[in-house]
């Protein structure tokens, strides 16, 4: 997912408040919730996208989906409203997670695999990509049948692409640019 300035903005706003106010950990709880359920459920993130619909019936129904939010999550989702950007919720999460999580010395990093992997590829996967950062690194796996085989590593802005499916195109490119017909 990329993230927009618009929600950089609104999450580096969000963090440095939540901070202060000494709630952050509860703030990162509610967008892993809020993240977790848009990314989850492709009719929200449509009726979240959706430009016709007011936005205080997008706030009225977020707030009935997520009743338990702490105030200071409250009050980032009622500002997004405010400024019709609710369509930003799901970045400013994501954005507000990495930010803290970098504060606080972690990363999570992401390995996308066809199946899922056993612990001892869990720890190899690991330990690569703790070399490739000097922080805390925790490891989320998610599963991408598309990739046939292999794994891609997402470290931050780094990647390693050892997926099946990326070597195939990798050696379909390179027959194509070598294949002449003299």
């Amino acid at each position: 997912m990329r993230v927009s300035r618009a929600a950089i903005r609104y999450s580096k706003a969000s963090l440095a408040n939540s901070i202060e106010n000494k709630v952050a950990d509860k703030v990162e709880s509610d967008f892993r919730q809020v993240l977790s359920v848009i990314m989850g459920s492709k009719d929200l993130k449509d009726f979240l996208f959706n430009p016709v619909l007011p936005s205080q019936l997008k706030l009225k129904t977020l707030m009935k989906v997520f009743p338990n939010l702490n105030s200071e999550t409250k009050s980032v989702i009622s500002l997004l409203s405010e400024n019709r950007r609710l369509d930003l919720l799901s970045m400013v999460a994501k954005n507000f997670i990495d930010s803290y999580q970098k504060i606080k010395g972690k990363i999570t990093a992401t390995v996308t695999s066809a199946i899922p992997l056993s612990t001892q590829v869990i720890n190899e996967i690991l330990d690569i990509a703790k070399k490739m950062t000097d922080l805390q690194v925790e490891l989320k796996n998610n599963i991408d049948p598309k990739i046939i085989g292999g794994f891609i590593l997402n470290v931050g802005d780094l990647q390693i692409n050892a997926s099946v499916a990326n070597q195939l195109e990798n050696l379909g490119s390179t027959l194509t640019k070598t294949n002449h017909i003299a």
